[in-house]
């Protein structure tokens, strides 16, 4: 039994394996050639695993983010997600087996048909370069908590179609001391993080920022699958306050 009165079962974990079924693009940094992050940040990962909330489906919202109005509302909680290395999926008797493949880049040159032109902008910003993108197929992993996920989804503003298998976790006990997460951690998404929490790790920055490899304080669920144990950061429950986080 837990502080607010819910038994440990009846926490939803499930541990998920995103594959994507088209060229996958999201934060990138640099201009003329630019790259994407090697992980997906949990926002986009939320939004896309949330699309039964109609109220934060958003057709057009410019530049300005909606985390902060949104969060409270979704009914599941997604970590940032980290390249899959090897991949099974049994499709009833049959099994398919691949591997990430290596990031591809599309070159662009928008002419501008009145100046013919590829450089026009006052700041100086090109129109011309290359692109990289994740083919498809590649797949991420990442953990869901408060209940399964759809099987199908759109991701990121590019609406990329995405594949979400999903395996139920055992909750075995929640911890509250230093532990190695399983998964790359949204500091934001904590309750009462500080600096001084982080026992080790490396920062990636991108938006928004993450922790990878890290050992950190906090609390957290200790979840197997019969095989493996998996560390998972719970998030706070004031920001996302009508997920089941017991």
């Amino acid at each position: 039994m837990s502080a607010s009165g819910k038994t440990v079962g009846e926490v939803h974990i499930y541990k998920c394996t995103l594959v994507a079924h088209d060229y996958l693009f999201f934060t990138t940094k640099g201009f003329r050639e630019t790259s994407p992050s090697t992980y997906i940040g949990n926002y986009a990962l939320i939004y896309a695993i949330n699309r039964h909330i109609q109220t934060i489906q958003r057709n057009a919202s410019g530049n300005k983010p909606f985390y902060e109005e949104d969060m409270g509302k979704v009914t599941l909680y997604g970590t940032p997600a980290t390249p899959s290395k090897t991949n099974i999926v049994r499709l009833g008797a049959e099994t398919i087996r691949w591997t990430n493949q290596a990031i591809i880049y599309f070159t662009y040159n928008s002419v501008n048909t009145l100046s013919q032109t590829t450089e026009v902008t006052a700041e100086n910003l090109p129109q011309i370069g290359k692109k990289a993108k994740h083919p498809p197929l590649n797949s991420f992993e990442f953990f869901v908590i408060g209940g399964e996920p759809s099987g199908i989804v759109r991701l990121g503003k590019k609406q990329v179609p995405c594949r979400i298998y999903s395996k139920r976790l055992s909750l075995e006990s929640i911890g509250d001391g230093v532990f190695k997460p399983s998964h790359p951690v949204n500091p934001l998404d904590l309750e009462s993080f500080k600096p001084a929490n982080i026992q080790s790790g490396e920062i990636v920055l991108q938006t928004p920022p993450l922790l990878v490899n890290s050992a950190i304080r906090g609390k957290h669920y200790i979840c197997g699958d019969g095989y493996t144990k998996y560390f998972i950061a719970k998030p706070d429950a004031r920001k996302y306050a009508s997920v089941n986080l017991p």
